[in-house]
């Protein structure tokens, strides 16, 4: 005997019944928290995807934005460090110059008569040179040789034009050395304008 075929209504109020037992509402419950579980999962989840990607970008364009100003104040020092060696070598060549140019005239203003009838005294010449080597080693201590004061003041070989010259050259080398010292401050001041961007 074949049986006969079942009412489609009837096998969907059977599974209907099935789903009402203890069984099927515990599956139904585990298989909807599983579902819930995983669509808050994934919602999650394309929420921080999509602030991730907000973040990256966000650091992409302050990461351009830094590097366009680096390199932009790089070619600002380059160009002012550029422009302060080019003062610097034309200072140095000025002070050059007129150094040069007081030596030359050395013998105009301190004639050979000069050096004949104006002898320097040898106290003279050693401070001069203690002077200008920063040591005391040659001037005598007064309190051991009271004769010194005497032998100080006798003429030396030097002539006073020579004394002339050497002022002048060390007076060109102290001017080159402030300029550059000056220079260099300069420059200084500009770079820290450049890059604290003022």
């Amino acid at each position: 005997m074949d049986q006969e075929p079942r009412p489609a209504t009837l096998r969907v109020g059977r599974m209907i019944a099935h789903f009402f037992t203890p069984r099927g509402l515990a599956i139904a419950c585990a298989v909807s928290l599983a579902l819930g579980f995983g669509a808050g999962w994934t919602t999650n989840g394309w929420r921080l995807n999509a602030r991730i990607d907000r973040i990256q970008s966000s650091y992409a364009e302050a990461l351009r934005v830094a590097t366009e100003a680096a390199r932009k104040a790089e070619r600002k020092a380059a160009e002012a460090s550029a422009a302060a060696d080019q003062k610097q070598v034309e200072i140095h060549e000025r002070i050059r110059t007129e150094t040069i140019t007081l030596i030359k005239e050395v013998p105009t203003y301190v004639t050979p008569e000069t050096d004949v009838r104006y002898a320097l005294p040898v106290g003279l010449v050693r401070l001069h040179d203690d002077a200008a080597s920063g040591s005391v080693s040659s001037l005598p201590d007064p309190a051991r040789d009271p004769d010194a004061a005497a032998r100080f003041a006798e003429p030396s070989p030097v002539p006073a034009s020579k004394l002339g010259t050497v002022i002048a050259e060390n007076y060109g080398q102290c001017r080159a050395d402030q300029a550059r010292l000056a220079g260099l401050q300069d420059w200084l001041r500009e770079q820290r304008d450049i890059y604290e961007g003022r």
